[in-house]
């Protein structure tokens, strides 16, 4: 038989135990479900045909991430690429197990598998995401996204706003260039340049902004 004595106990050493050990699974953060797969985006316009890219949800830039300065952050990466990949985080001084790099830190994730990313970031800042296995490919074909870590007294904005300026290189009709993909002139010159530029995966972006409102424009 268990007493209302015995409830209230227990839930005592529950509340004790997290208090004791707040990165234990009974407070651990809820992981964020983040989708490594294809998916399309109109680079050249609404006007023009849809280019097939891969993207973190499917979309370009992935979606922005934000997290705590000393806080627990926590990332399941699914794969449903036709090949592995891994994530990077790119300038975050976090775990090296957690670093992302495939066949350094850890085996790449395989089509169909998952990853459990979990780190604090020790610093505040603009960041970002992108994978490290075949790099030259699959962040050619879209696979980036920015990540924000927030300071623990932010300034006082209106709006908190990442921008993520990138260049493609598309073929003539508008499907991303393959056949160039790891080639030695990119590797041994200025890397992979592009022929259309896009501002947060679209050729033209509007912000609306009110008279007066105080912006903080996150570059990546």
């Amino acid at each position: 038989m268990v007493t209302r004595r015995d409830v209230l106990v227990g839930s005592g050493a529950i509340a004790a135990a997290s208090l004791l050990w707040p990165n234990s699974s009974l407070a651990a953060v809820r992981p964020r479900e983040l989708i490594a797969k294809p998916g399309q985006a109109r680079l050249m316009g609404s006007q023009e045909p849809a280019t097939p890219i891969w993207g973190y949800d499917g979309r370009v830039p992935g979606p922005t991430l934000r997290t705590k300065q000393g806080e627990e952050f926590a990332v399941d990466l699914v794969n449903e690429l036709p090949q592995p990949t891994t994530i990077h985080w790119h300038g975050v001084r976090i775990n090296n197990a957690m670093d992302g790099v495939a066949g350094l830190t850890q085996k790449p994730v395989a089509p169909g598998d998952r990853f459990a990313y979990r780190f604090t970031p020790p610093d505040a800042g603009t960041y970002w995401y992108h994978p490290h296995n075949r790099t030259w490919e699959q962040l050619a074909r879209g696979l980036q996204g920015p990540l924000i870590v927030e300071e623990a007294n932010a300034p006082s904005v209106d709006q908190d706003i990442a921008l993520v300026i990138d260049d493609w290189r598309l073929d003539r009709d508008g499907k991303i260039h393959e056949r160039s993909f790891g080639s030695m002139h990119d590797v041994t010159h200025a890397g992979r340049l592009g022929n259309v530029l896009t501002l947060n995966g679209k050729d033209n972006l509007d912000l609306q902004v009110q008279a007066g409102e105080r912006l903080r424009l996150r570059l990546i």
